[in-house]
């Protein structure tokens, strides 16, 4: 097999596991070095090289440091390496510079939602179209709908039906949104937040968001695990429809995602 059908290959194993990974690539050299433009490189997020080739010890040392920086803020960089310099150590007889790109290889965000109902539907169709990956936990059969849940969630990445404590949840859960107005949603949100999820959020009115908020603090949640709480959920959009809901919610969870302020671009740019 060529080096590029195993690179590729590799590269597939890592996507088909679902686990982050960045590839560094030589875009430009100037005089000697080992590491060709073109040459590649695939780095898993703890920085070691998988497979493939950029250059020696202090080059790979520095496309490796990069691939952990990359794979936490999800930003590609070009790094530029003086190979004569002797301030990063390279000890190597080559003179001139060279360029690597490295770009992060990242998985999309999760978002688990409990419950039915066509708010779940509606955000079922718009998460996807955010490039979400989504898992949908669930009734097996419904009393609204004859529909069965392939129908009435297509876009869905997984369904679930059977019984799934939050001690089952899958660690790599990003957003968890709760729509399934049960008055164990407390208990249920507590969980969530002692395994660590950054992201609850419950479908509740004020009124309910602060039971739910006292039963927490009352169970001795702390105040910065309490951030992680979301409920009421989502934007103040003065929403109404199952979809102005779902959108209110996707908004909230886009801006955290982006680390955006949420504000009005309009007023973003006002003196």
């Amino acid at each position: 097999m060529s080096k590029n059908k195993l690179f590729l290959k590799e590269a597939f194993e890592l996507e088909n596991n679902e686990k982050p990974y960045a590839i560094a690539t030589v875009i430009n050299v100037k005089g000697s070095s080992s590491g060709k433009v073109g040459d590649k490189a695939i780095f898993d997020e703890k920085g070691y090289r998988i497979i493939g080739y950029v250059g020696g010890g202090c080059i790979e040392n520095r496309a490796s440091d990069a691939a952990i920086e990359t794979l936490i803020n999800g930003i590609p960089k070009i790094i530029e390496i003086d190979l004569d310099s002797e301030t990063i150590g390279m000890g190597i007889p080559c003179g001139g510079s060279m360029s690597v790109l490295v770009e992060p290889q990242m998985n999309d965000p999760v978002i688990l939602i409990r419950g039915e109902g066509s708010i779940v539907e509606s955000l079922c169709t718009m998460a996807k179209m955010l490039n979400f990956k989504l898992i949908i936990h669930t009734s097996k059969s419904h009393i609204h709908t004859s529909k069965s849940n392939e129908e009435l969630y297509p876009n869905a990445d997984k369904i679930i039906t059977e019984g799934l404590g939050v001690e089952d949840i899958d660690d790599n859960i990003n957003y968890f949104i709760l729509a399934t107005h049960h008055s164990n949603d407390d208990k249920i949100a507590l969980e969530a937040i002692r395994k660590g999820i950054p992201y609850v959020g419950v479908i509740a009115s004020q009124k309910k968001a602060d039971l739910i908020k006292e039963y927490l603090s009352d169970n001795n949640v702390s105040g910065t695990e309490l951030k992680n709480l979301y409920s009421p959920i989502g934007l103040d959009l003065k929403a109404t429809t199952p979809e102005e809901i779902a959108l209110s919610i996707l908004s909230e969870i886009v801006m955290l995602e982006n680390e955006a302020t949420g504000k009005q671009m309009k007023h973003l740019w006002l003196k």
